[in-house]
């Protein structure tokens, strides 16, 4: 972790560690569904293609994708959450 990793602090922590694919990014909408525009989620995942999946899912939903940091057993995504239109 270099030093700008510690200095991201979510707002929100989603834990999809151990689910497969669709899981981790369902478990992101629901989360970001309860949150506010310009909040910080955290989401881990250990699914090999969670970060590709939440990137695609990010752009479509115009949410920006701040931060991937890899961990021991996959990676832990931020993502902050789009302006309200």
């Amino acid at each position: 972790m270099n030093q700008n990793d510690s200095q991201l602090i979510a707002h929100h922590i989603v834990d999809a560690r151990g689910l497969k694919c669709p899981m981790p990014v369902i478990k992101l909408q629901q989360q970001v569904r309860q949150s506010l525009p310009g909040e910080l989620i955290s989401i881990e995942c250990t699914d090999p293609g969670a970060e590709k999946d939440i990137s695609s899912w990010t752009r479509v939903n115009k949410h920006t994708l701040v931060h991937v940091i890899t961990t021991d057993d996959g990676c832990r995504i931020f993502i902050k959450i789009k302006p309200k239109a």
